[in-house]
């Protein structure tokens, strides 16, 4: 004995069958991607992690051993009888050493190490401009005390 409806039982089956992997397929390909998704992001922030390291071994290995070299030469402006043409020599090849990496830098990073290298040349040239101004203040008190003796001596000579 057959069925009299073993078309439409197929042809139904077939289609609840198809409908039945869509909807299954609706409800894993976002599973899928959500799944996906986390490792792609993995994958970016452990790159941008190792750059970040790697960026502040540099600074610490680095830029910072710099910095501090341009500290102690610059804190000889203030020491007495320094020979100061040496001191600007040394700071100035000291900020070069430290600029060449950052010339071509588009980077936040590399603008803010140039920044910092204009820094302490602009206080250099600050200190050289104080140095010089206290040189010339000084030979104006070395002027002035010539001239207040050469006036106590006219003033002696001519009055008495």
């Amino acid at each position: 004995m057959e069925p009299l409806n073993k078309k439409e039982r197929t042809a139904f089956i077939i289609k609840f069958s198809a409908s039945f992997v869509v909807g299954i397929l609706i409800i894993m390909i976002p599973f899928y991607f959500l799944i996906q998704l986390p490792e792609f992001e993995n994958e970016i922030m452990t790159k941008d992690y190792r750059n970040m390291q790697e960026q502040m071994k540099f600074q610490k290995e680095h830029f910072a051993v710099d910095i501090e070299m341009a500290k102690q030469i610059s804190a000889k402006y203030d020491l007495p009888n320094q020979d100061i043409d040496r001191v600007n020599i040394d700071l100035v090849t000291l900020l070069s050493e430290m600029e060449k990496p950052y010339l071509n830098d588009t980077t936040w990073s590399g603008k803010m190490y140039r920044n910092i290298v204009k820094s302490y040349s602009d206080f250099k040239k600050a200190k050289n401009d104080v140095l010089q101004k206290d040189k010339e203040v000084k030979e104006c008190k070395q002027n002035l005390e010539k001239a207040k003796a050469d006036a106590n001596k006219n003033k002696d000579t001519m009055g008495g």
